[in-house]
């Protein structure tokens, strides 16, 4: 089996990092060569028809649109976008920089929700929350992500794929090269990437990512520009805790000599090793930058919460954070001050740790560095600290294997757990020239942070880490002051969203914590403040004596939270969380604060305070935000471990997570057609609803997501693929594959009113019968009289003999012959209700019926009890091949059912308004991987 090993890297792998401390543990993993495989890349139809493959080609932006700062092709973005996205052919870089901004052209995008990464034992401080923008992120899901967002049954042209294979997306753009299905590694994080050579068109690289029977949304990965590269392609992608992969490009044309490159970096016997030796940058909070509204914690560790972190933070919006103006960066352009303290160096595994191969040739230099940039790799959030030095020699592996680089092309690389790592090779304290920045390799310094960084920021730990490195370069340097000018991201120098909208955003507090370590010439480690913090504790220590025996008693962190919140006093003790381990929640005259080791403390009160219960908490776990109000309608939302609660004043406080929250982050949220949730969200059995105020969703396991009328209720709705709405269902084609509607048959109307005529015609014929007889036995009375006895005898012996008869009857039919006769009859039920008029929701062939109701209805008159909806049905008898369906039998999709005819190939099903009750072609179906349900036999 082949292996697809995915790494997303935003930002590609290039990392620059400046000259730090390098340890040299005694573990290394260079004995571990990562596996490079080679594909080259067509069209697969085997790809083409797995579900999702042809989901729309924007399936990922929100209601906002995607940036434009997006790897997005020209062509395929909206002139306004362009224009906003357009560097200056002329740069006015001024040299103090003390002014200097940089334009954010990106702020707003967002990307997929950032995954949950699994508990770790060393973790960081958690972020606050009072200024998220709440958006629906599968959390972490992921999403719990991601994301699920497409569903195939959503409606599309009539001809779907039917002996023919379609490359075209949902929305019409084409698909000029996809893969089949391939697994990943499941014990370690893997990458996978693409190269080309030449392409005559535009075109955009996307990978999707499968986590157990769930695939994730289409993502698009930059393509990477580098000077020393061989060939064109992407950046790699990480991949993690995922079981496949699947890649498309979108184009008029398909790349020449177009790859599909794979990267296993496996797991070394030294990685655990390597972390463990390489302790996490800890900065004094004197010295480090505001967190803004970081809550304090229970006496613990400080690592305890980085996964957490990096899975929940709060979606911050980037146009608050620092402003930059688009420059190119010109060497020598910049005016250096030359006062700037000596900033001892961070402490920094070395690249024999992690098992870095050698460099190809020698390293070049530049005179110094004049400018830091600040990198995600992107791709997954869901490492350990075990798989860091895996995932960086996969980077290597891919930039020296795949795209024929020199070297890894960050210079230094950081993780979320606040650990650097040396990364491109040669000496760490010079200005080694990277290739993280297409035409600004000379003269900068490139640290990347692994993970994606949209909707979360790297924890605070790693912020730190990452000012510390630039400190120390900046100050060997000669450079005394971090500015917008000599302190960027990625994205101010070239057409891309790295490092994420909301790691972009605390660059502001990463310059401020780079000028508190430049101020001072202090790093972690150093003991200058140690000294002076002993000589005021041997001052002090008379005073706090005194004041042992009047110390009040400490507040709880709970406590501390609602005071500092004004919530007023406590209306009891504090309590343990039913059904989540380690919460404590404490009730205040004001709201309820809830609190756990991995969360913090925060608050709920009023309508979601109060819908917080049963089921919710369980569902959701814990909040991890501020109540956030001034949504669409003066509504407001809140955010939870694995969901959000969102209130609107007309529909009340609901809360929603995985997989449909997902879908509807992608429409827009609250902002999108979709509104505010009027249900909570329900997940049974491979199957999850919910009700919006536009529309009610429905998801089943491994088709996606489909949107259908809001009419009706979430319990007892009908899952019908074809609510009314102006558009064709999918395969909704009288004539589909020469198949016509037959509608000449006779409703049901007409069948009930022949059955009454019959049943009339049965009576008058009884009637005379009876005149008949007593007409008879008025004429021969006295026979019969004389008669009697032997009549009787007569009468006793017949009764005896039509007995006889009836038993041989019912001893005759085999079991078989019973089965079969039952199918006929449901087919000729079946046939003698086509026509009947299609009604959204109906039951009736009077009134008009759905195709549940249908289905319902003709096995109904055969004595056998359906249940009411498509997904209810799916279940009430055995799946059986689709080679082995016989007349009778249910073929399923999700939101569809019908009845497979006498005919092969054929079924009766209720399509739509325009169909109504006929008999058609199920290929369509077939695309759309349905299921034979047998109920009879």
């Amino acid at each position: 089996m082949k292996y697809l090993l995915p790494t997303v890297a935003g930002c590609a792998s290039v990392a620059m990092v400046g000259t730090l401390l390098v340890s040299a543990p005694t573990a290394s993993a260079a004995a571990t060569s990562p596996e490079v495989s080679k594909e080259a890349l067509n069209v697969s139809k085997e790809g083409l028809n797995v579900p999702g493959a042809r989901d729309s080609s924007d399936s990922t932006a929100t209601a906002a649109n995607q940036s434009a700062t997006s790897n997005l092709p020209n062509i395929f973005k909206s002139q306004t976008a362009l224009a906003s996205a357009k560097v200056p052919d002329i740069v006015n870089a001024s040299a103090s920089a003390a002014t200097g901004s940089v334009n954010n052209v990106s702020a707003g995008l967002t990307s997929g929700a950032d995954e949950a990464a699994p508990s770790e034992t060393e973790q960081a401080p958690a972020e606050g929350a009072e200024n998220e923008d709440p958006k629906s992120d599968d959390e972490k899901s992921d999403d719990e992500g991601a994301k699920d967002s497409s569903d195939e049954s959503k409606t599309q042209d009539e001809d779907d794929i039917s002996g023919s294979v379609r490359q075209k997306t949902e929305d019409g753009v084409n698909i000029a090269l996809i893969s089949d299905v391939l697994d990943v590694p499941q014990n370690n994080p893997s990458l996978v990437g693409f190269t080309f050579s030449e392409s005559k068109s535009n075109i955009r690289i996307q990978v999707r990512v499968k986590h157990g029977s769930e695939w994730g949304n289409w993502d698009s990965l930059d393509e990477e520009q580098q000077e020393e590269a061989q060939n064109k392609g992407s950046e790699p992608m990480t991949v993690s805790n995922a079981s496949a992969v699947q890649m498309r490009i979108l184009g008029d044309s398909a790349p020449s000599e177009a790859e599909l490159v794979l990267v296993d970096p496996k797991r070394a016997a030294g990685d655990a090793q390597a972390v463990a030796e390489n302790d996490p940058i800890e900065l004094d909070d004197q010295v480090s930058g505001d967190s803004a509204g970081a809550e304090s914690a229970p006496e613990q560790s400080t690592e305890d919460s980085a996964d957490a972190e990096a899975a929940t933070a709060e979606n911050v919006d980037a146009a608050a954070g620092a402003t930059v103006t688009n420059q190119n960066y010109v060497p020598g352009s910049s005016t250096v001050d030359t006062v700037a303290k000596k900033v001892s160096k961070p402490k920094i595994g070395s690249r024999s740790s992690w098992g870095a191969k050698a460099y190809r040739g020698s390293p070049d230099y530049a005179s110094g560095i004049k400018q830091a940039v600040v990198h995600h790799t992107s791709g997954s959030n869901s490492y350990s600290a075990g798989d860091v030095p895996g995932i960086i020699r996969g980077i290597q592996a891919y930039h020296q294997q795949g795209r024929g680089w020199n070297d890894i092309g960050y210079n230094v690389v950081a993780d979320k757990y606040g650990r650097l790592w040396h990364a491109r090779g040669g000496d760490v304290e010079k200005a080694v020239i990277g290739a993280h920045v297409a035409g600004h390799n000379t003269g900068t310094f490139g640290i990347s942070v692994l993970g994606t960084y949209n909707s979360a920021a790297p924890p605070k730990k790693t912020r730190d880490a990452v000012a510390s490195a630039i400190a120390w370069k900046f100050s060997i340097n000669g450079i005394s002051k971090a500015t917008s000018s000599n302190m960027v991201g990625h994205r101010d120098l070239g057409q891309t969203d790295c490092p994420g909208d909301a790691f972009y955003a605390k660059m502001g507090e990463m310059r401020s914590t780079v000028n508190s370590i430049l101020k001072t010439g202090e790093q972690p480690g150093d003991s200058k403040d140690d000294s002076k913090k002993d000589d005021k504790s041997k001052d002090d220590s008379k005073k706090d004596d005194d004041k042992k025996t009047e110390k009040p008693k400490a507040k709880t962190t709970i406590e501390k939270y609602a005071e500092k919140n004004k919530l007023g006093k406590a209306l009891g003790k504090e309590y343990a969380v039913k059904g989540i381990k380690g919460a404590k929640a404490q009730k205040f005259e004001k709201g309820t604060v809830y609190w756990s080791k991995k969360t913090g403390a925060y608050h709920l009160s009023g309508a979601i305070a109060s819908a917080y219960k049963g089921n919710a908490v369980t569902d959701l776990g814990l909040p991890t935000s501020s109540e956030k109000g001034g949504l669409e309608d003066g509504g407001a939302a809140q955010r939870f471990e694995k969901g959000s609660f969102y209130w609107s004043k007309d529909t009340g406080a609901h809360y929603t997570s995985g997989t449909i929250m997902k879908y509807w982050g992608d429409k827009g949220t609250v902002k999108g057609h979709l509104g505010y949730p009027k249900s909570d969200v329900v997940y049974k059995k491979g199957r999850g609803e919910q009700l919006f105020e536009g529309a009610r969703l429905v998801w089943a396991e491994g088709y996606g997501t489909t949107e259908f009328s809001p009419k009706g209720t979430i319990a007892g709705g009908v899952s019908d693929d074809n609510a009314p709405g102006g558009t064709t269902p999918p395969g909704d084609d009288s004539t589909d594959d020469k198949s016509a509607a037959d509608s000449g048959e006779g409703s049901a109307d007409d069948k009930d009113s022949k059955d009454d005529k019959s049943k009339d015609d049965s009576d008058d014929k009884s009637k005379d019968d009876k005149s008949k007889d007593d007409s008879k036995k008025d004429d021969s009375d006295d026979k019969k009289k004389d008669d009697s006895k032997k009549d009787d005898k007569s009468k006793d012996d017949k009764s005896k003999d039509d007995k006889s008869k009836d038993d041989k009857k019912k001893d005759k039919p085999s079991k078989a012959e019973k089965i079969a006769a039952q199918r006929a009859s449901i087919i000729k039920d079946a046939k003698a209700n086509l026509g009947v008029k299609y009604v959204w929701g109906g039951t009736s062939p009077k009134s008009g019926w759905d195709c549940s109701g249908y289905t319902q209805y003709v096995y109904g008159k055969n004595g056998i009890k359906l249940p009411r909806t498509t997904s209810q049905q799916r279940y009430a008898g055995k799946e059986v091949s689709i080679k082995d369906a016989k007349p009778g039998d249910l073929i399923w999709i999700p939101g569809h059912i019908g009845i497979i005819s006498e005919t092969k190939g054929q079924m009766y099903d209720a399509g739509s308004t325009r169909t109504n009750t006929t008999k058609r072609s199920y290929s369509w179906m077939l695309n759309r991987g349905a299921k034979v349900i047998r109920v009879v036999g």
